[in-house]
């Protein structure tokens, strides 16, 4: 007696594969394209490169720093236009930076520290050259430009160096001398 097996048949069906029709491949491509172009719509940047800016309220900060270190000199007073975008407050040695959007839409920062002078200058304006001072309501302060071009400028108040623009600072010296007139003594 002769065994009958499967295994033809089982080969036709195996052999299915290689078969599609050009319809297949086209519904194929379809859904990918589908999935591409969903992604990419989702992924489309805004209409304007200008992101809204934050603002935050930095008299929190500029109380405990006041309180911590009496003497300090804080921006107060600024015009409204003037927003504040960041605020920090650090432990020992004791330091406080405020960054600002003008209303030319350059940033300005305020820092002040208790290190020692010329490390908080160190620190605050890096390997920038020193400029002639310039006179701020009849105060000079030291003045830096460092390579990129951002000014800095710098005075003590007591035990505390207090430095407006910083390295990541692009206000005029227009905007910074506004920044280090507004100081107030508190």
């Amino acid at each position: 007696m002769t065994e009958v097996t499967d295994a033809p048949q089982q080969a036709m069906t195996k052999n299915k594969r290689g078969r599609e029709s050009a319809g297949d491949m086209v519904r194929s491509l379809g859904l990918v394209m589908l999935v591409v172009v969903a992604i990419w719509f989702f992924a489309q940047p805004p209409d304007s490169d200008e992101a809204e800016v934050r603002a935050v309220d930095p008299s929190a900060d500029v109380s405990a720093f006041r309180a911590d270190v009496p003497g300090a000199a804080t921006p107060a007073g600024l015009p409204e236009r003037w927003r504040a975008t960041s605020s920090s407050l650090r432990g020992e040695p004791r330091s406080l930076r405020i960054g600002y959007v003008t209303p030319g839409e350059r940033y300005a920062e305020y820092a002040a520290s208790t290190l020692p002078p010329a490390e908080a200058v160190e620190e605050l304006v890096g390997g920038a050259r020193s400029l002639d001072a310039v006179q701020v309501e009849g105060a000079p302060w030291e003045q830096y430009r460092d390579a990129d071009g951002s000014l800095s400028l710098v005075r003590a108040y007591g035990p505390v160096t207090v430095v407006v623009g910083t390295l990541r600072a692009t206000a005029t010296l227009d905007e910074l001398r506004l920044l280090a007139g507004s100081l107030t003594v508190g």
